[in-house]
């Protein structure tokens, strides 16, 4: 882990426990939300796994295996070791509070390894590389200059502290534009379903093709309601498929995020920078001749 054991260490371990956050209200929004609500923040119980690799917590004949596959991993894998860990923990974590959760991580319960490391490989299988992204995470120097990146569809670095106050991950535009495969190269049906939140006199105005639009005034943010329409049934019906807000840049993005988590909905992101970064794509048509 890049950086993990510099002196001052803060900052990269925020991040990383941000992303984990993230990652449990990404994969698992019940759990995301009840741990929420008890205040039961991954900085109370995660820190050890990742500063040791798990060692802390499992025997050397179980740790052996685990670390077979951690050492094929890049930097993310462990955060999703994690989340594996919680998924076989999650109906006690479900019934329990905040004392409850403190003591039952004090002493952990006996944990499925081979389920441990296969679900792992499949969350972070069916994971878009960007929400993972971290500023410090090693970057490995570029390969080829042979081929032209637009820089603006990539993930840039992102304040711990902004992180921290959003309930859900991002995704990049050039995540975005591979899961949506508009020319059906990979897959023979988008893999996300794009949110746009914009008003409706915007949305008309150009938009990501086959996205759904429910404006953000719409929204009952404070109750954390979504509107009666065709459009939430479409995502209700779509349940399971990465589902990517775009909007402005600015709170609404996360906030509506948040709503949909809130809603339990799974795999739900917010675009990194905002709709204005797709205009460079030349994707955005009017919906009426979508």
């Amino acid at each position: 882990l890049h950086n993990f054991f510099l002196k001052d260490n803060s900052a990269v371990i925020q991040e990383y426990l941000a992303k984990f956050s993230h990652l449990i209200a990404f994969h698992d929004p019940d759990l995301a939300n009840h741990l929420a609500g008890i205040s039961f923040i991954p900085e109370l119980f995660a820190i050890p796994w990742f500063l040791t690799m798990f060692s802390h917590v499992f025997p050397l004949h179980k740790i052996l295996h685990l670390w077979d596959k951690l050492l094929l991993g890049d930097a993310s894998f462990p955060l999703f070791v994690g989340l594996a860990i919680l998924r076989q923990l999650r109906d006690t974590l479900l019934a329990s509070g905040f004392n409850e959760c403190i003591l039952l991580f004090s002493d952990l319960p006996e944990v499925d390894m081979e389920r441990c490391v296969n679900d792992s490989i499949e969350m972070y299988c069916s994971t878009p590389r960007s929400v993972t992204y971290r500023q410090h995470e090693y970057q490995p120097p570029p390969q080829s200059k042979s081929s032209e990146v637009n820089a603006d569809l990539e993930m840039t670095p992102i304040p711990v502290s902004e992180l921290q106050s959003e309930f859900c991950p991002r995704i990049s535009a050039a995540n975005l534009l591979e899961l949506l495969d508009l020319q059906h190269i990979k897959y023979s049906r988008p893999k996300v379903i794009v949110v746009d939140i914009r008003s409706s006199e915007e949305y008309n105005r150009g938009a990501v093709p086959n996205s759904v639009n429910i404006p953000f005034s719409t929204v009952n943010i404070s109750e954390r309601i979504l509107p009666t329409s065709p459009e939430t049934a479409h995502l209700q019906n779509n349940k399971g498929k990465v589902i990517a807000i775009v909007g402005s840049r600015g709170p609404s993005m996360p906030q509506f995020a948040e709503v949909l988590v809130k809603s339990s909905f799974p795999r739900v992101c917010t675009l990194h920078r905002g709709i204005q970064v797709l205009r460079s794509a030349n994707i955005l048509v009017v919906p009426g001749a979508m």
